[in-house]
Parts: C-alpha cells; structure tokens; sequence
C-alpha cells in the first residue's frame, strides 16, 4: 500500500469523484501535473489522463493503484472540508449537502469514530431540520485539505 502526499491527493481525488464533490477535469489536471512534476511518473496518471473527463468510474477505477484504502483520516476531512465549502459558498444546497454525507457514510469506509459523529450529526438534522445540525457539524472541517 503506496503511502505518500501524492497517495493522499489520489485518495482525495477518487474519494471526492465518487460523491460528486469534484469534475473529472480536475482530476485530469491534476493528473497532468504530475505527469509534467515526476521524472518517472506512475502509469496510473497516464490512465487517468487517457480517461474521458466525463466517465466518472473509469477515471476512479484508474486512480485505483495510487489510492490508500480505507481512505485516511486527513483525507476525509479534506473531503468533509470541500463539502462544507461547497455548501458555504453555494455550489451545492443543504439537501444535496445531506446526499453527499449520506452517501460517504453509506459508499466509504469511515474510521468508527468518524462515522458515529457524521450518524450522529445526519440524525440530529433529520430530528430538527431547522438548527442547521450538519452545517455546525461541517464547521469543524473548515480549512481542511490535503
């Protein structure tokens, strides 16, 4: 199992395309860079460059043999960071918010901890929609990246 930054950003990168939280011409350029950056880059960035942007799974599943499973904790909360920015700034309401998290608790493999608080957090929303639960959960992410 590859531990490294660019292990942590492949992990990011897989993870936040699996929850709809970055486009595929992100990941390219990404990928792109690093192939212009390492004098020896991994096959897998020639994979990823070759995906088409818009073929979400095929781009995950080229990302697959830099990527840290389960995904670590710092790469989580650069995750839960994007989506809080995401919702602070508008790109993406409350209910697709709610969707994201959702599906990251259901789709990723989350440390008990975490999952237990992100439960806690998505039961506490639905109990009182109107507290805003999972943006003051979210805020503790704030800043978070990779």
């Amino acid at each position: 199992m590859p531990v490294s930054p660019t292990s942590n950003e492949a992990t990011f990168y897989r993870t936040a395309l699996l929850l709809g939280l970055v486009r595929g011409d992100v990941v390219h350029a990404w990928a792109e860079r690093a192939i212009e950056r390492e004098s020896n880059p991994h096959a897998a960035f020639i994979e990823i460059v070759g995906a088409p942007v818009d073929d979400l799974s095929e781009m995950r599943h080229a990302l697959w043999p830099l990527v840290i499973d389960p995904p670590p904790l710092d790469v989580l909360r650069a995750v839960l960071g994007l989506a809080l920015s995401q919702l602070a700034d508008g790109r993406r309401n409350l209910d697709d918010t709610i969707t994201v998290l959702r599906q990251l608790r259901s789709m990723v493999k989350l440390p008990k901890e975490l999952y237990d608080a992100l439960n806690a957090a998505l039961v506490a929303h639905a109990a009182d929609p109107g507290t805003h639960n999972i943006a003051k959960w979210l805020n503790q992410f704030e800043g978070r990246s990779i």
